[in-house]
């Protein structure tokens, strides 16, 4: 059900009440919570590189491409930039190193891409964190 359907029939649509504020309601997915997925980028070259990252999901909406511009030891961190689910990953580097990978997370409160470029090449990983219990799996 799309978000202002679900607000007319809550009455508060010609209110502006949920106006901006609500990016996805908890439930959009089958009934499945909201996960979070948030993306970090580590930097272990000894001069600045630019970094890109380009993540696409099935769905049309399911996508985020940022690209970063990283100093030695340098970390960035993009807190909730999709939802849970299945991915592809490409990270290219701008002194010609690149890699793809496929990237899956459910059933996680906290889900992170974890982004390494250094001399000795990209790593992507992920880690999965339940916020209830704060143990990292």
């Amino acid at each position: 059900m799309n978000r202002r359907r679900f607000a007319a029939l809550l009455g508060l649509g010609g209110f502006g009440v949920l106006g901006g504020c609500v990016d996805r309601l908890p439930l959009d997915y089958g009934g499945a919570p909201v996960k979070p997925v948030s993306l970090r980028v580590r930097s272990y070259f000894d001069e600045r590189r630019t970094v890109s990252v380009d993540i696409e999901g099935a769905k049309v909406d399911e996508s985020f491409e940022d690209e970063f511009h990283l100093w030695p030891g340098r970390v960035v961190t993009q807190k909730n930039v999709l939802e849970a689910g299945t991915y592809r990953v490409q990270v290219e580097v701008d002194n010609d190193m690149w890699r793809e990978a496929e990237w899956r997370m459910y059933g996680c409160s906290t889900n992170t891409i974890l982004v390494d470029v250094g001399k000795d090449g990209v790593g992507i990983a992920a880690t999965c964190r339940d916020t209830d219990t704060g143990s990292t799996a």
